[in-house]
């Protein structure tokens, strides 16, 4: 990491992104010497305060090339998360604590009738996004998943302007490409009986590979047996970081996006940004054992590769993913007592061996560290960084 005294220097000019990553250390060097061998994206947003406190925004990428395929794991769950909310503003009935029972379906998707984890030991739209965040919970998001349907994800994503995306598939389970077409039934009740159900769907969207290269490693595993061909990604979930990026920057300020409004109570709103904020020890429902889920247990950037407290005074609104080799964050970060504030989104992909589906990948030696340490070079850039104005940020200072 870079001393004080060359980040101020760095502010004498115009900013040159690919010069301060070259403060990153240089064991992560090779990342950026050679970024399309790592698959490296990555875009900062500077936010600019005027006397009103409005944002505008600067952006700076490196790696950025369209058309190249990354798998976004489990960050996917953060678009659905917010659809989610959008979508239960347009059912009178009901709202994010509402009770709901999902039936099983007769082509093998199983339901859901109980959740013991929930204060009412059932299962809510709310208490789904909680799991999500906090521990991306694959279960949670699927029942997202089941509440919106396939094809109504992506045309709202789409029409919303983030062309790139597809949405195939749920995660963490095994489901052929006609199951995950099919939605189950959902019922949401109180003591008096049924307020909403919904039926059955099954996706009939058609959805093209909006990217190139989509053949990815050397070879791939099937059960115990080594395929030596490529992996095809071709019909796996997909959003670009570019939209990615944009999405977080849209959840977080909504007031700019005049013309791409997502229709969401300011009770959402803070309830979103509480769940892609708290830690896992500040979850009281579901206690997590902090042996296992620590502060940085989703949250790469700035400390990812160690166990240690977050300090209170900052927070990270975000959400990662991690699967096939693939490392992503995208985040929102604040230090209330520095007054910063800055977007930041990454993918870094780490298969040594070249094997597909194997469990052998390198996170915890290469890319979960890269991450951590390039958001300590933007954070730290920040911290020198010379602002007009001071933001407030109290908007963002929530109760947990």
């Amino acid at each position: 990491m870079v001393i004080g005294n060359e980040m101020e220097m760095e502010q004498q000019k115009k900013l040159d992104f690919s010069q301060l990553l070259k403060h990153i250390d240089s064991r992560f060097q090779p990342i950026l010497h050679a970024p399309e061998q790592f698959r490296f994206q990555v875009i900062y947003t500077m936010v600019h305060r005027n006397q009103s406190n409005e944002p505008t925004f600067e952006t700076f990428q490196f790696g950025m090339k369209d058309g190249t395929y990354f798998y976004p794991a489990s960050a996917i769950k953060f678009p659905i998360a917010v659809l989610a909310l959008e979508k239960l503003n347009n059912i009178s009935s009901i709202d994010m604590d509402t009770p709901m029972k999902i039936e099983d379906h007769p082509i093998g998707l199983l339901g859901m009738k109980r959740d013991e984890t929930s204060h009412s030991g059932y299962p809510s739209i709310a208490h789904f996004i909680h799991k999500l965040f906090i521990v991306s919970d694959n279960d949670a998001f699927n029942r997202l998943y089941e509440f919106l349907g396939r094809d109504y994800i992506n045309k709202r994503l789409w029409e919303l302007g983030y062309r790139s995306t597809r949405i195939h598939h749920r995660l963490g389970i095994g489901l052929s490409e006609k199951q995950n077409l099919v939605t189950n039934q959902i019922q949401f009740f109180n003591q008096d009986g049924i307020l909403y159900h919904q039926e059955s769907e099954i996706g009939q969207l058609p959805l093209d590979a909006p990217f190139d290269n989509y053949f990815i490693g050397e070879s791939h595993r099937v059960g115990n047996e080594v395929i030596p061909e490529p992996f095809d990604f071709s019909k796996k979930n997909y959003m670009s970081l570019k939209d990615k990026h944009n999405f977080l920057i849209h959840t977080i300020f909504p007031e700019v996006f005049e013309n791409r409004e997502i229709n969401l109570t300011e009770r959402d709103k803070n309830y979103l940004y509480k769940c892609m904020s708290i830690l896992p020890r500040e979850s009281h429902k579901p206690v997590y054992d902090r042996e296992k889920y620590f502060d940085s247990y989703c949250k790469f950037f700035l400390f990812g590769d160690n166990h240690a407290t977050i300090p209170p005074s900052i927070r990270l609104f975000n959400k990662v993913g991690l699967a096939y080799g693939f490392l992503i964050d995208s985040a929102y970060i604040v230090d209330f007592d520095n007054n910063v504030e800055f977007f930041l989104s990454a993918v870094v992909y780490g298969n040594e061996n070249g094997i597909i589906n194997d469990d052998t990948y390198d996170y915890d030696s290469l890319t979960i560290p890269f991450l951590s340490e390039l958001g300590r070079v933007i954070y730290e850039f920040e911290l020198f960084r010379d602002k007009d104005y001071i933001p407030d940020l109290n908007r963002f200072k929530l109760e947990y």
